[in-house]
């Protein structure tokens, strides 16, 4: 991706009829003959040059850089753009307008060589322009099926996810050969049950995840799927492995939960009331962000008239409809990926677009793009905290996209919210969280890449709305709730928590 792409997104998702882009100056749209400037930093040097470097090249570039001008012309994605760079006595300056190119004839077809004996044949009727050929029309895939009995190879397992659900386990893990083991309060235990099979494994994948599962398994060695079984719906994960197949089921809750029954505060519900920007939702692996996601929606549900568009893989809680219009979409059966679904989802009129996880640096682009031209776009990071979740995100660009990427960033990015989920006392988990806002100052430590601050500016702005995750679990131990030792341990600044312990 280059690294203007980002700019020509906006403009055309926008309908501008040109673009200017001047060194030292904030980009502007040219819309109905008014200038509207971007909501951005003023484009620097560095990051011009940047952007001429992949436009122009060989001979044109030396023209350019003696004073000359220059027209090139390139796409991003269907939209393709004419720009016209031209030497500025402070840099450069692009003009840069939408372009249509004419689709390309098709080619004759070969003629087929015949006996000079043969006579000429009548060729076939030619279908009326207006209609195609059945044979050129992909077929449409076979509706999805949620819930589908497993066969009587993969019966056998099936009472495994009844009693998974009776022990309130979060995760159900087999593996071909050995004793399928449940995941309990975070921990690891193991069943005195048969040890499944491959034949077991790869059955209960057919049923649950249809065609497409087995298709991409035997491709991939791998697929994701969603199912139900009787009252407990579970997300799937089969893999192939070195002793066989192995299959991971994530136990899911039937009824979407509440911010409040999840343990986290109230006042998290004011994320869904801002009219567009970015808010993240970050930690490790098994934290539970893809579970507050879906509590955030549900109270959008409950109480705003929004169009909601998410992008699932897969799809874990349905929603039924109430005050708001949602569309939830499953990566594999709706959509091709997070990248091709976001990019629909940009045509299809949302006012908050739910990305499941923000994971490549396409996806991550076209999340900030929705960002900056007025969605609300919620998505996941696998990070430790805020700064983490930054990094994460200007590290997928290349070096040289990376300033504009900080840029973009710092003006879209609205909140972080970091969880972790500890062991309590008396059976069961509570959560910790980390909560930043993004203030002004914040915007700059992002924007001049100062995230080594960014800590110090969360121990101090409580007054911003800040929650250091160290206050977070202090809370926890001083409630009686988390041992002090498990609290430390998830710490990410011993001193703080060590202080926080002897003054709160």
């Amino acid at each position: 991706m280059a690294a203007i792409d980002s700019l020509l997104r906006v403009m055309a998702l926008r309908g501008a009829e040109a673009m200017i882009i001047s060194t030292g100056q904030v980009p502007t749209l040219r819309r109905a003959g008014q200038a509207e400037p971007m909501a951005m930093a003023p484009i620097d040097p560095l990051m011009v040059r940047g952007f001429i470097d992949e436009l122009a090249t060989g001979p044109e570039r030396t023209k350019l850089d003696d004073g000359g001008s220059l027209e090139v012309h390139c796409t991003v994605g269907t939209d393709g753009f004419a720009i016209a760079i031209e030497r500025t006595t402070v840099g450069y300056r692009l003009l840069v307008r939408p372009s249509r190119a004419a689709p390309a004839p098709p080619a004759p077809p070969a003629p087929t060589p015949r006996s000079p004996a043969t006579p000429p044949t009548t060729p076939p009727a030619t279908p009326p322009a207006h209609r195609i050929p059945a044979a050129v029309i992909p077929p449409l895939p076979a509706p999805h099926a949620p819930e589908t009995a497993a066969p009587e190879t993969a019966a056998p397992l099936t009472h495994l996810i009844e009693l998974a659900a009776q022990r309130q386990a979060s995760d159900l893990l087999l593996t071909s050969g050995l004793a399928p083991r449940m995941r309990i309060d975070g921990e690891l235990l193991e069943l005195d049950e048969a040890c499944p099979t491959d034949d077991q494994l790869h059955a209960l994948i057919a049923a649950w995840g249809g065609d497409a599962a087995v298709r991409e398994f035997a491709h991939d060695g791998a697929t994701d799927f969603a199912a139900s079984h009787g009252d407990v719906r579970v997300r799937g994960h089969g893999f192939r492995h070195e002793r066989g197949i192995g299959l991971a089921l994530r136990l899911l809750r039937t009824l979407v939960p509440s911010l409040q029954s999840l343990g986290l505060p109230d006042d998290l519900s004011a994320l869904i009331t801002q009219r567009s920007g970015l808010v993240l939702i970050a930690g490790p692996t098994g934290s539970g962000k893809s579970t507050t996601l879906v509590a955030l929606v549900g109270y959008l549900n409950r109480t705003r008239a929004r169009h909601v568009i998410t992008l699932e893989d897969p799809i874990e809680f349905l929603h039924s409809p109430d005050r708001a219009l949602i569309h939830q979409r499953e990566i594999g059966r709706h959509a091709a990926s997070f990248a091709a679904g976001l990019r629909a989802a940009l045509r299809e009129t949302p006012d908050v677009i739910v990305v499941g996880e923000l994971r490549d640096p396409e996806t991550i682009a076209i999340a900030l793009t929705a960002a900056e031209t007025g969605h609300l776009v919620l998505g996941t990071v696998h990070a430790a905290g805020a700064a983490g979740a930054v990094e994460r995100l200007i590290d997928a660009y290349p070096a040289h996209q990376q300033r504009q990427a900080r840029s973009q960033l710092a003006a879209t990015l609205r909140t972080v919210v970091t969880q972790y989920l500890l062991p309590t006392r008396t059976g069961g988990r509570a959560v910790a969280i980390e909560r930043v806002p993004i203030t002004a100052a914040v915007a700059a430590l992002i924007r001049n890449d100062d995230l080594q601050m960014l800590a110090t500016h969360i121990q101090t702005g409580r007054d911003a709305g800040m929650i250091p995750l160290e206050r977070s679990l202090v809370r926890l131990v001083r409630a009686g709730l988390v041992d002090s030792a498990v609290a430390r341990a998830t710490a990410l600044d011993l001193d703080f928590f060590d202080r926080a312990v002897r003054t709160t």
